[in-house]
């Protein structure tokens, strides 16, 4: 499934690539490229569609352990939780808020609600080898570490290196963790 996806991907980029070459030189029609565009995008949906599979089978849950993974932990709050938690450091980038945000704890990702699960209960439900929640804990990890990465240079009245890594690094992990939330609430809803 993993060297299908990889195939895929590399179809899309080099179909992709054939295609804005043949604009370039004005070789290919509005139909055609309606009909191209149609056709690549098709093959994106397949792509992402293997990539989600794939995901989903890294958590590998079987219904009673979804049920327990429920009762501990929501993951749609700790989406909104850390979607605020990023638009209140924004706010501290931006110089809308007052309060002074702590080094250390943004920098810990065991502080938080997810952080804590990740942790605790994960770690002893599904065990230090399992690579779905190895995958979000690293994610997790690289994320606070980035904020407080933020934190620091706002601190030092770095802005400039600041936005810099808000820009960069810290959205990156913010949107991996995301999709990774995102696939861990689609497999703990799903019915096998």
């Amino acid at each position: 499934m993993n060297k299908l996806s990889h195939i895929v991907n590399i179809i899309v980029v080099l179909g992709i690539s054939i295609e804005l070459v043949l604009i370039l030189f004005g070789k290919l029609s509005a139909d055609q490229l309606l009909i191209s565009s149609a056709v690549s995008g098709l093959v994106i949906l397949v792509s992402v569609k293997l990539l989600k599979d794939t995901l989903i089978k890294l958590f590998g849950l079987t219904e009673e352990q979804k049920e327990v993974i429920k009762n501990e932990i929501n993951v749609m709050d700790e989406i909104e939780a850390h979607v605020a938690w990023k638009l209140a450091l924004q706010n501290y980038l931006d110089g809308k808020s007052k309060s002074e945000l702590n080094l250390d704890q943004i920098m810990r990702s065991d502080q938080c609600g997810l952080g804590k699960w990740l942790n605790g209960p994960a770690q002893a439900y599904f065990g230090a080898n399992n690579k779905g929640i190895a995958t979000l804990n690293e994610q997790h990890s690289q994320l606070h570490t980035a904020a407080g990465f933020v934190v620091k240079k706002i601190q030092e009245n770095d802005l400039v290196a600041a936005k810099k890594i808000m820009d960069g690094e810290l959205r990156k992990s913010f949107h991996e963790v995301m999709h990774t939330l995102n696939v861990l609430n689609t497999v703990l809803a799903s019915k096998k």
